[in-house]
Order: structure tokens, then sequence, then C-alpha cells
């Protein structure tokens, strides 16, 4: 009896943390209640004249309104009901009532004033409404937020937008999140920039370097083969796969999902190579050992019988990021993963000419490295990267580019003090 009733309790500690989680859930509490997107005017406090005591504004709209306001676009909405219009005779004949509802704030967004303006994006001609309240409240899990009672203005939007002092984006994926939900335009603009790129360099690497008969990503010399009638031979990369696994690196791109794994048995000093190799250099930002990583490779032939390279009648290498004993003639040399002109550049902080189309394309991996702010200059460049589609470089460089360009994505995106 004494297991059943252990076993009887965790099942109901179980049941009880489960419905926890649930209450912590950002939009938990909305699930009976539609989301409206909107188009949401919030006063820019520091910059708006307000009452000390009651942050009332001194005035109404106009010419010489010292109101002020930050637009966010596609901002989420709960709670707000059907429009319902009541007529009623009245002295004048007859009568409509004011129309006015009740709305919640999700937390962690904006702090709603009185004299806000919000317009519901879905419906076709813009109506404003003006919030008229807004009171704090507390979910079951401690979390704030804001309920806001509003009514129909008759205010023309024309009017508001000259009052527009500062731009937002509402990012809904951020809401619970450790990012900011509320981003500034130009922080948006660029984060949109970085992530249609990176979409992009997914479905590019995955279509050139994903190899079906092995179901791993390798490359080939094509010129050299055709050049010296070389046996088709391609190559593979364990540390490279490491460090795609480690940052999800070809995740979320639209496209089916491709399990990535090792395709060869890992030798036991992999680990510490992998520590001293330019991938975990990237992983940490280690600009100062970045001379010590390992940039250069030699490869040796894949003869494991257990392997599925064995399987197929091409011949397959794997970069040892060593000298192994026995190197064929097809690999006597060296195969660069970084090129060490760029470990120059990194270490000096130097950015290459955005004309010199074959090196623009590292200015991203400096500034990661330097922590230096990115311009979509350093992003335009890799929209002509078909040009070099067979250059092996590009097996190396894309992962490099998606992993810095993911990190000022989440940069961009997380919570500032």
């Amino acid at each position: 009896m004494g297991l059943i009733n252990t076993s009887h309790k965790e099942v109901i500690q179980s049941i009880n943390n489960f419905q926890a989680d649930i209450l912590k859930h950002p939009y938990y509490l909305f699930n009976d209640k539609k989301a409206n997107i909107v188009t949401y005017y919030n006063l820019n406090t520091t910059r708006t004249t307000l009452d000390v005591a009651a942050k009332i504004p001194y005035s109404n709209l106009g010419e010489e309104s010292p109101l002020r306001f930050n637009r966010i676009k596609d901002m989420f909405l709960y709670g707000l009901e059907r429009v319902s219009l009541s007529l009623e005779q009245g002295d004048f004949g007859l009568e409509s009532s004011s129309i006015t509802g009740d709305g919640v704030v999700l937390p962690d967004t904006i702090q709603p004033y009185p004299g806000d303006y919000f317009t519901i994006n879905v419906v076709q001609q813009k109506y404003v409404f003006k919030v008229i309240d807004a009171t704090p409240d507390t979910f079951q899990d401690g979390a704030n937020y804001w309920r806001i009672s509003y009514q129909l203005d008759q205010l023309n939007i024309d009017r508001l937008e000259p009052l527009v002092v500062a731009e937002f984006q509402f990012v809904s994926g951020n809401v619970g999140t450790n990012f900011n939900c509320i981003l500034p335009k130009t922080k948006w603009d660029l984060s949109k920039e970085l992530d249609d790129r990176a979409v992009l360099l997914k479905q590019f690497y995955k279509s050139l370097y994903y190899n079906e008969k092995v179901q791993t990503y390798t490359y080939t010399w094509l010129y050299k083969i055709c050049q010296y009638n070389y046996h088709s031979a391609y190559f593979y990369d364990p540390y490279l796969i490491q460090f795609i696994m480690n940052n999800n690196i070809l995740k979320n791109d639209g496209s089916k999902y491709i399990y990535i794994g090792h395709k060869t048995v890992l030798e036991p000093t992999f680990a510490i190579k992998y520590s001293k190799s330019i991938w975990a250099c990237l992983e940490a930002r280690e600009k100062d050992n970045i001379h010590a990583c390992t940039i250069q490779t030699y490869a040796k032939y894949i003869d494991d019988p257990s392997t599925i390279f064995q399987t197929r009648y091409e011949d397959y290498y794997e970069l040892t990021y060593d000298k192994p004993s026995a190197i064929t003639e097809y690999t006597s040399q060296t195969i660069t993963i970084l090129d060490p002109q760029v470990i120059g550049h990194i270490e000096e902080n130097d950015y290459f000419s955005y004309d010199n189309l074959k090196y623009s394309r590292y200015n991203l991996l400096v500034k990661y490295m330097n922590d230096q702010d990115i311009s979509i200059e350093d992003l335009v460049v890799y929209d002509r990267i078909q040009d070099f589609e067979n250059d092996p470089i590009n097996y190396f460089l894309i992962p490099m580019a998606i992993f810095c360009m993911e990190y000022y994505i989440k940069k961009l995106m997380t919570k500032t003090s």
C-alpha cells in the first residue's frame, strides 16, 4: 500500500503542476475571447504634458496640442465585444446611446492611459475608439495586466497622425517570453530583414548541400572533378554537423523537417577537437582566442562498413580537423574552413569593402565577433550568394551567417532594462 499511496501522490502532484503551468500560459484567460488586432495610439508620457497627479492630458487634440503618441501596429486587445447600438426616443427625436466597452491589455506590453486611442484593423471603415479608463488587475499566477474601458470617438484619424512621435510593432510570438513584445519600428524592420534572409539561406543550403543518398549535408568540388576528371567524391564535416545541431541552424525555414545527426562514429577526442575548432569559438564569441582555433583541416576516406557512406558508389571523405596518418592523393592539400584573411580582419575589427562580394560576406561575422551593430549593407550581399553556389566555401560560410543573423534577431528583441 505504501507504493500505491506514493504513486497516487505523484500523480496528483503532476496534475496540480500541469494546472499551474496552464495558468502561467500568457493566453490562458483569453481562450474564450477573440483577439482583436488594432493599431494602438499610446500616450508618450515623456513628450506629453500630463496632469502630474492624475496623469490626465491638459488639453484635447489640436494644432497646438501638447499630446504626443506612440503608434503600435498589429497590437492584440482581448475582450472587445461586438458593437451594439441601442436607439431611444429623446427630446430631439431618435437618439443613439454611446458605444462603449471593455478590453484587456496583455501583460508586459504597454501601460495604457485614459486618452489613448485605437482603431480595429479588420474594420473596413476606420472607427476611432478612445480609452476612458485604465485599471490594473492581477492574474491567478501573479502576473499584472491592464483592463481598459473605451468608447467610440468622432475623432478623424488624420488628426492623430501628426502627433505620432515614435512607431512600434507588436510581436505576438514574444508574449510570455524573455523577448520584447513591443519593438521600435527600426528594430522590427531590421529583424524582419534578418529573418527573411536567414530563411532563404536555410532553404538554399538544404537544396544545395543536403545529400539524399546519405541523408546528411555534404559538398563536392564540381570544378576540380570536371577539370581533372576526378572520380566523384563528397566531403562530410562532423564538426559542422555538431554546430548545426547545437544551435538549430536549419530549423524554422518553412519546409519539411529533416533530422540531423552524426553519420559516422565519433572518435573519443571529438569533444576536445570541437572545443578548439572555429565552431566552438563562434558559439562562445572568443575573439581573443580565434587565432588559435582550427580553421584548416584534412580529410580521410570513410571506410567504415557500418556507415551509410559505404553503401554508395561515390567516394566519401570525413574532415578530421587534424592531419591523419595516411592521406590519400585527393586530399593531400588542406581544406580551409575560414579564410585566414578573415581572421585578421576579425582581430583588427576591420571591415571588407562592400564592393568586394567575395569577402564582404564576412563583414557580418567580423561585426558579430566584435559585438558591433550591423546594417542592411551587411545583409544584401547574401542576396547574390548564388553567384558562388558551387563554391565549397559556402558549405561552411552559410551556417556561420545564419548563426550570426539569428543572434542579432535575439539581440534586437531582448528586453532592455
